[in-house]
């Protein structure tokens, strides 16, 4: 090759390595045992690069995760500052206003600040650190903005006189635990949040899968008595109406069909009942008298007394007939006769209405249901192994589809209404009834439910939010973090779990953070590899 060839190809190498004075990439690379790469421009050529330094540290609502070159006498550290509003453990937002001030200062309590006014991109400033003196010190960066404001202590740090000595003091990287890289980027844009584990007292359970009930006397369905119309005119009622205890819900005009059992039918046959009794009963006392005189056989006497028998039972039938017509008429006459009026028995909320004003309904036709929901059953079905632990179980907590929340029911809330005496042939289960509050009306009867009923016992262990795991080929599992963007995969052993946390029998220790929220999204960027090579530059 010749020389003037070589001499435009090491001119081509070095444009391409050259950058702007003060330009600072900071790349990303993820994957399970993936670090930072970092590239800082050194001040003179024949220097070498400076080693990057990295914090992360929750305080006063304020998640910052932070990567900048060593500090240095007289060179410029551009602080790559992330900013997260960790207030809601629901979810975490990237802050997008405000300024940061870093402050400097030394053993000797000398102070240097250095200002970012405003952010580079949404949730990132960059405040450049130019120390003047070399030393240890602490870094404190304070937020002040509309949305959050809050400081936060980066820690201790170590100004050095030089390049070299700061690359001399730098420690040899160590090959550890893999770890999964998760970019602030990409949490910013998921529902995302992170917590300690800590320790905490749990109630001892046993899962079992339940469904919401009406509470027995408080539901009721409403069919039409005898086959006929419903009159044009009269207000309808609907579902979710709220009606009240002895409300009229429908009412029914007899048709033809039924014309020969209106009201004025059936106290016919009561007037008839009654007289026919009458005269059975003076056909005993003549039977008597004339048994008395040995003027008939005993089989004549008998055989009036059970003809006497026979009417009153008559009278009796359609008196209780008589009776239930009046209960359940108005009395205002239509043209099919009396005009029945069906009531609510109950205080509640009409849950089916399936009335047309002028359609013709047969006798047994289901027209209204009527539910109170102000209290309701939580009827929870518990396997045959678990049974003997539930047996005197002090209440329950449970989750329902589309509430985040968790509901609960104990001796303040609710109470243990009932526990099965058999066990179900098929589903090898046993019911346990609890009965609880429902002012809001929020739960609907016919709700599934995932229940967790307590067994009384209690445990005190180091427990993580049950939203943290995820499971992985069948193991349950968790991400914790190791930095602001990195997290240790791993695999655990859950113990009890009570109230939405589970307790950690092994791959979390006290005070390690979890990711709580966004862990699936985390485990789906691992699969899919997406997030490999991929970097940002500030």
């Amino acid at each position: 090759m010749s020389r003037s060839l070589l001499l435009v190809l090491c001119l081509a190498y070095l444009s391409a390595c050259k950058r702007a004075p003060g330009e600072h990439e900071h790349g990303h690379e993820q994957g399970a045992g993936q670090g930072h790469g970092h590239e800082h421009g050194a001040s003179a050529a024949s220097e070498p690069e400076r080693p990057g330094m990295s914090v992360t540290v929750y305080q006063d609502g304020l998640e910052l995760f932070m990567e900048y070159p060593a500090l240095v006498v007289g060179q410029p550290s551009p602080l790559v500052a992330h900013f997260t509003d960790a207030r809601d453990p629901h979810g975490f937002r990237v802050v997008t206003k405000g300024r940061v001030t870093a402050t400097l200062r030394y053993a000797d309590g000398a102070e240097e600040r250095f200002v970012a006014d405003k952010l580079l991109r949404d949730g990132i400033f960059k405040p450049a650190v130019q120390p003047t003196r070399a030393g240890e010190g602490t870094l404190t960066l304070r937020l002040e903005g509309e949305q959050v404001s809050g400081t936060v202590e980066a820690g201790k740090v170590v100004v050095y006189p030089t390049v070299a000595a700061a690359v001399a003091a730098a420690p040899p990287e160590e090959s550890g635990e893999a770890t999964v890289s998760f970019l602030k980027e990409q949490q910013w844009k998921t529902q995302y949040a992170t917590v300690p584990a800590e320790p905490r007292v749990l109630q001892g359970g046993v899962r079992a899968s339940g469904e919401l009930k009406p509470v027995a006397g408080q539901s009721a369905e409403l069919s039409a008595p005898v086959a006929g119309r419903i009159p044009v005119g009269d207000r309808v009622v609907h579902l979710g109406q709220r009606v009240r205890k002895g409300e009229v819900l429908v009412r029914l005009m007899p048709t033809s069909a039924a014309a020969g059992t209106d009201v004025a039918t059936v106290e016919m046959e009561a007037a008839r009942a009654r007289a026919e009794l009458g005269l059975a009963e003076r056909e005993v006392k003549r039977a008597e008298e004339m048994f008395a005189g040995k003027a008939i056989p005993e089989k004549q006497l008998d055989a009036a007394r059970v003809a006497r028998e026979v009417a009153a039972a008559r009278v009796d039938a359609t008196e209780r007939q008589l009776s239930l017509y009046r209960s359940t008429q108005s009395g205002s006459a239509g043209p099919g006769g009396a005009a029945f009026e069906l009531r609510s028995p109950v205080d509640g909320v009409v849950s089916y209405a399936e009335v047309t004003p002028g359609a013709i309904v047969e006798m047994g036709t289901r027209l209204v249901s009527v539910v109170n929901p102000e209290r309701l059953w939580l009827e929870a079905r518990v396997y045959e192994a678990d049974v003997a632990k539930v047996e005197h179980s002090p209440g329950a907590a449970f989750t329902v589809a589309g509430f985040d929340r968790e509901f609960s029911v104990d001796e303040k809330t609710g109470r243990r209404v009932a526990v099965g005496s058999v066990v179900d042939r098929l589903t090898r289960t046993l019911p346990v009834i609890f009965e609880l509050p429902n002012p809001e009306g929020v739960l609907k009867p016919g709700m599934f439910a995932k229940v967790m009923l307590y067994t009384g016992e209690t445990v005190r262990g180091v427990a993580i939010p049950e939203s943290a795991i995820v499971d992985d080929n069948g193991k349950p599992t968790v991400f914790v973090m190791d930095g602001g963007e990195s997290f240790f995969k791993r695999a655990i052993q859950p113990g009890v779990r009570s109230g939405g946390y589970v307790q950690v029998l092994e791959g979390v220790k006290e005070g390690e953070r979890v990711v709580s929220l966004g862990a699936y999204e985390i485990k789906l960027s691992t699969v899919a590899g997406a997030a490999v090579g991929h970097g940002h530059t500030h």
